[in-house]
């Protein structure tokens, strides 16, 4: 911590929250958290997926209504003002996912911002943009449609738009996600360059290299609660932040029922072969090769924006793919409609559960099955009850009234209505209690006796790994690492793909 850092921790914070939370549903997003942040600090906020960092942000900038708990800016109270408000006491943020007005040149996108904020005429507006556009590296680009930017450069932009509105406090939401070595390099030294044009900084990213190099201080979140809180090095170095993201306090008494060797005999079911896939220009997957066989329960690994959602939507055909292909029982399945390799075999249980809140549990089964015959529907219908005794309990209720754990169970038991051969599993423990978690982990398991293959997508290592045969581990789009869980249990590098390597580490 600078000494200037130092000196201003017993001045008034610049922006302070007591006891927030934020509850949507029965998911508490955000736990009572205290925090506070000083005038020449920038604060790292970190944690594994699901952890409450961007409710965090949308909570300080005025986007999301708190359900509990204050917000203060320079010790005025601002809990529940507009966030055109909040922007006007100094509180600019940036997007996870860019958005700028595509159509719009880039200056054009800024003096929206500047003229938003209503404190000089059009000329002086002008002048002060371009010269933001040149301290963000955008200065050659002025005239272009937004929606013409590279990654980096629209990262940029959401950056060039913030500063737009002379902010004292800037909130970073994961602006280094999808960005290669390079350009998070580059994006590093603006954020640093940034310290000496803005009071306050805070950072929520899952980029570790950019925490380590741009904080003071690093706060950890955990289901909403701060874990820890302190230097980076140390913070990075602490067993509890290690066992938060690879998951080494979980309850995995789990363990895989197919013999290993007569999988290893069995041809395979999926193959995904040199795929890449991009949303834009973000290219998301560069060159992903994995496969699950028969009965085989594989799970796929990696910290937030490695790609894992993303591997799912491909082998679903929710998203089709740049490059590579993809074959289900040596079928070439890469460009076809997700309807289509729903009959297939494969389904995909997808993050969020996405469940029809309106409709009965009954209702949402049914929807599952719903190319099927009658009678074989009401056979599927029967085993799923069989599966989640609480869903045959609940038919008549609605999906909405479920608890988190019933509505995923619900989730599970739409996909399974398909019969299918192989299920995607995505992050479906997210934003549940333990308890929840163990008692759906449970209900996997019984579907792997079951002799159902499965693609299991987890961020928690430990439990990922309980009932695999396999894993592959990703890290920006590619597999980084694969092989059995005891070997990747042992392995080093695993742990350095989520938290990194601190400083003085070997």
């Amino acid at each position: 911590m600078s000494a200037a850092t130092a000196a201003s921790v017993a001045a008034e914070p610049l922006l302070k929250a007591r006891a927030l939370s934020k509850r949507f549903g029965g998911v508490l997003a955000v736990d009572s958290l205290d925090l506070e942040l000083h005038s020449g600090e920038t604060l790292g906020v970190i944690g594994p997926n699901g952890a409450g960092k961007s409710t965090l942000i949308g909570l300080l900038s005025g986007a999301i209504r708190p359900s509990a708990g204050e917000v203060y800016v320079s010790g005025q109270r601002v809990t529940g003002l507009p966030r055109h408000r909040i922007a006007r006491l100094g509180i600019g943020r940036t997007h996870q996912i860019p958005r700028p007005f595509a159509r719009l040149g880039v200056l054009e996108n800024l003096l929206l911002g500047r003229f938003y904020g209503a404190r000089e005429g059009a000329r002086e507006a002008r002048r002060d943009c371009l010269a933001i556009l040149e301290r963000t590296g955008l200065g050659d680009f002025a005239d272009v449609p937004a929606g013409d930017l590279t990654l980096l450069r629209l990262k940029r932009l959401e950056l060039a738009r913030a500063l737009a509105l002379e902010p004292r406090l800037l909130l970073l939401d994961e602006i280094g996600a999808g960005l290669i070595e390079s350009e998070l390099l580059e994006l590093i030294e603006l954020i640093k360059e940034l310290r000496a044009e803005v009071e306050s900084i805070l950072v929520v990213e899952h980029v570790i290299d950019v925490i380590r190099e741009c904080s003071d201080r690093v706060l950890v979140l955990d289901w909403g609660k701060k874990l820890i809180e302190g230097d980076p090095d140390q913070v990075l170095r602490d067993d509890k932040v290690t066992a938060v993201y690879l998951g080494t306090g979980t309850r995995a008494r789990l363990a895989p029922e197919t013999g290993t060797a007569a999988v290893e005999e069995s041809p395979p079911l999926l193959q995904a072969r040199s795929v890449a896939a991009q949303y834009g220009h973000f290219r998301a997957l560069h060159d992903v090769t994995l496969e699950v066989r028969p009965g085989e329960v594989v799970t796929l690994l990696g910290a937030n924006g490695a790609g894992k959602t993303t591997t799912a939507r491909v082998l679903s055909g929710m998203l089709p793919a740049s490059a590579g292909e993809v074959r289900f029982e040596g079928e070439r399945i890469d460009g076809r409609k997700p309807h289509e390799i729903v009959r297939l075999g494969i389904a995909h249980c997808m993050e969020g559960r996405r469940i029809f809140t309106d409709l009965t549990v009954e209702e949402n089964l049914e929807l599952g099955g719903r190319t099927a015959p009658s009678a074989e529907r009401r056979e599927r219908l029967a085993r799923v009850y069989e599966l989640f005794d609480v869903l045959q309990e609940k038919r008549g209720d609605s999906g909405g009234s479920l608890s988190g754990g019933q509505q995923q169970m619900l989730a599970i038991g739409r996909a399974l209505m398909a019969a299918p051969s192989l299920i995607i599993f995505d992050e479906i423990s997210l934003g549940l209690a333990p308890v929840a978690v163990e008692a759906l982990y449970e209900k996997i398991a019984e579907l792997h006796r079951q002799g159902v293959a499965m693609l299991l997508i987890e961020q928690n290592v430990e439990r990922g790994l309980a009932l695999a045969g396999r894993a592959y581990v990703l890290e920006k789009g590619r597999i980084a690492l694969s092989g059995r869980p005891d070997e990747l249990r042992s392995d080093p590098r695993l742990r350095a793909l989520y938290v990194g390597e601190a400083k003085g580490d070997t």
